[in-house]
């Protein structure tokens, strides 16, 4: 094969890779041949070391050598099958074939053979469809390199099929790899080229080398991501800005109820330096729940409106964005400013009123959904854009919005699922960070108890009387409907028991995602007048939701939700400046490493340090939502492990905006063909 392909050309110019075997291997997410070679091995078999047969242990992967002493062939119902007794000096061990074809059919009575595999218990000791190598000296039996990849495969692909395609790939592109990593770090990792670092995560001379190329290859796919986001952040911050002024933040102060807390003015004043600059703010907020960034917020969006422009409050849902627009209604409303809503529900009617409101009076404060950014809104004077629950959206998303404006409009994102650091060192390398590490003063405390099913009816009693007293509960399920597949209880057979029961005195509501967005909106308030007292739900509650009164949550199944989730629901509870209470009901079936993750929320109301836990347990992907975000999922790197990288890539210099861009052009495929805006 021509060895100059890219790493960017479809697996399909790879010999003995089809139409169907290219289906294969995109269940593996595997579409070019750059996919191919960053498909790592899961494991090893070191074939250098041959075991006697006596010193083996079930669920270990093993490679013994031996004569092979008996073969037994057996119709199956699924086809022909084949046991042969492979014997040593010190015991025998069965391998085991579910097909009798090769390499199975080649073996013969005494035939020395080297089986490599992983050892498992029937009957004695057996290894299932084990790799063979033939030889009439066992010593020279093992004629490959010593260290045999072990891949994740699908349905339809074995491991011989995988190590020749991969083989393929590495020959295809021996002359035509485009260098990312500077050559200082390649070589000081014992490499002296990028394709010596794939031939060494793939076919090692040892498990040291494996394990270096593949750190290397998890650094270069952070050392390449980080580079982005730092070109879409010096690309942004030549463009230009528009300079803010008009209030103080001892003004705004003046105005509210209360005093800001001292994290609060720390940010703000990080806002207003922003703001001020004629480069574009790019800031994040991060909080815990309740720690007061809407009221950063909006200050950010008096500062904007008094100075004649326009600004954007863009929510993830309707719920959130109705919350958003009565809580900048409050802030702003002193100042005489107004403040629009536009969701999917508005009508035609209401459309072109705040068009036409816009048009005339543009230093206004729009809210809503992803409706803000349709074509036909007038967001001409647009100079401030205020992302909340910044973690449903990526780099991506967040360029979309923000490109092609000029001058470009400052960017104020939001999240309240506290981040990892290391998490925020790669996901939001783009942008500034400010944190507001302390809760303002006089909120209750929310108490966070694991409850068994002894304890159900304690727990029952407790809701009644804290309904008799005028408070609120949630109910929240992980699912809306039953399934057979499923033995959880759903929201909407709970909702039928709720509301037929002795709290249906008190008013009962049901709320889900798959409702009508009107239909949610109205729910909501009736829960906040309190036409409603208990609520039952599904996650949709996460965000948005803000009753003062709401006191009692009790979260069925909670071992099914994460950590950083569940701590995000039981901050719906005591936000009304009383005690609360979060009760997790574990389902019967609950393991106890469940338990203890439930028991660690119990035991804190830290929600970095849930989050911290939350990485640990359940990787980035779940806490960010990777997958649906336009975060990329890494194909080495994994964060949870990687934090050494992740701090050698921070005091890399990262790629040269002038050479990034046509970097980028080759390693496309690494986020699955996403276009980068802003590169």
């Amino acid at each position: 094969m021509e060895n100059s392909l890219r790493t960017d050309e479809s697996i399909c110019c790879l010999s003995g890779v089809g139409v169907a075997r290219k289906a294969l291997l995109e269940r593996l997410s595997i579409r070019t041949i750059g996919d191919m070679l960053m498909h790592v091995p899961i494991r090893f078999l070191d074939r250098r070391s041959i075991i006697s047969i006596a010193e083996l242990r079930r669920g270990t992967d093993a490679v013994v050598s031996g004569m092979i002493t008996s073969i037994a062939r057996r119709q199956r119902g699924r086809g022909p099958s084949l046991s042969a007794v492979l014997s040593d000096e010190t015991g025998s061990i069965t391998l085991t074939f579910f097909r009798s074809g090769f390499p199975g059919s080649k073996l013969q009575n005494g035939m020395r053979v080297v089986a490599c595999g992983t050892v498992e218990s029937f009957k004695g000791y057996t290894i299932v469809h084990p790799e063979l190598y033939f030889s009439e000296e066992a010593a020279a039996a093992v004629d490959a390199p010593g260290m045999l990849p072990i891949y994740s495969l699908t349905a339809g692909l074995t491991q011989n099929a995988m190590r020749k395609m991969t083989s393929s790939a590495l020959d295809a592109v021996k002359n035509s790899l485009v260098d990312i990593l500077p050559v200082d770090v390649v070589e000081a990792a014992g490499f002296s080229r990028r394709w010596d670092v794939f031939r060494a995560a793939h076919s090692p001379d040892s498990p040291e080398e494996a394990g270096s190329a593949r750190d290397l290859l998890a650094l270069e796919e952070l050392f390449l991501y980080r580079s982005v986001l730092t070109a879409v952040r010096k690309k942004s911050s030549m463009e230009p800005g528009i300079p803010l002024t008009s209030i103080s933040l001892e003004v705004f102060e003046s105005t509210l109820p209360w005093p800001l807390t001292s994290a609060q003015k720390s940010v703000c004043l990080d806002v207003c330096t922003d703001m001020s600059s004629h480069s574009p703010m790019r800031r994040l907020i991060q909080g815990d729940v309740g720690s007061g960034k809407t009221v950063v917020a909006a200050f950010a969006c008096v500062v904007t409106a008094l100075a004649g422009k326009t600004a954007a409050v863009l929510a993830p849902t309707e719920v959130l964005a109705a919350q958003h627009y009565a809580s900048m209604g409050e802030f702003c409303s002193r100042f005489d400013l107004e403040v629009l809503l536009l969701t999917g529900s508005t009508t035609d009617s209401e459309r072109k009123k705040i068009a036409e409101k816009l048009q005339e009076k543009p230093q206004s404060i729009l809210v809503g959904t992803h409706a803000i950014l349709e074509d036909w809104v007038p967001l001409n004077e647009l100079a401030l854009l205020v992302i909340d629950e910044q973690h449903r959206f990526g780099v991506v998303q967040r360029e979309k919005l923000l490109t092609n404006r000029s001058p470009r409009p400052h960017a104020l994102v939001m999240s309240a699922t506290p981040i990892p650091r290391t998490l925020a060192m790669t996901f939001y390398g783009d942008l500034d960070i400010s944190v507001i590490d302390r809760m303002p003063p006089g909120r209750g405390f929310t108490e966070t108890r694991v409850i068994d099913r002894s304890e159900k009816s304690d727990v029952f009693v407790f809701m009644m009387e804290r309904l008799q007293q005028g408070e609120r509960i949630f109910l929240v399920y992980p699912l809306k409907e039953a399934s057979e597949q499923s033995d959880l209880r759903d929201a909407a057979t709970a909702y039928e028991t709720v509301r037929y029961g002795p709290m249906a005195e008190f008013g009962t509501g049901l709320l889900h995602g798959s409702m009508p967005p009107g239909k949610k909106m109205a729910i909501t308030q009736q829960f906040r007048k309190g036409e409603i007292a208990v609520l039952v739900s599904t996650t949709v509650i996460e965000v948005g939701i803000d009753i003062p009164d709401a006191t009692v949550m009790v979260i069925a199944n909670a071992e099914r939700f994460g950590l950083s989730q569940l701590h995000q629901l039981r901050g719906r509870v005591g936000r009304g400046g009383g005690n609360a209470w979060c009760f997790l009901v574990p389902g019967e079936k609950a393991s106890h490493t469940s338990l203890e993750r439930l028991n660690l929320l119990a035991s804190t109301s830290d929600g970095f340090a849930i989050a911290e836990k939350d990485l640990s347990i359940r990787g980035p992907g779940q806490v960010l939502g990777t997958a649906q975000h336009g975060i990329p999922k890494f194909k080495v790197a994994d964060l949870t492990n990687d934090g050494h990288l992740l701090r050698a890539v921070s005091s890399m210099p990262p790629i040269q905006l002038q050479e990034i861009h046509l970097l980028l052009k080759s390693q496309l495929w690494r986020y699955c063909g996403i276009e980068l805006p802003g590169v």
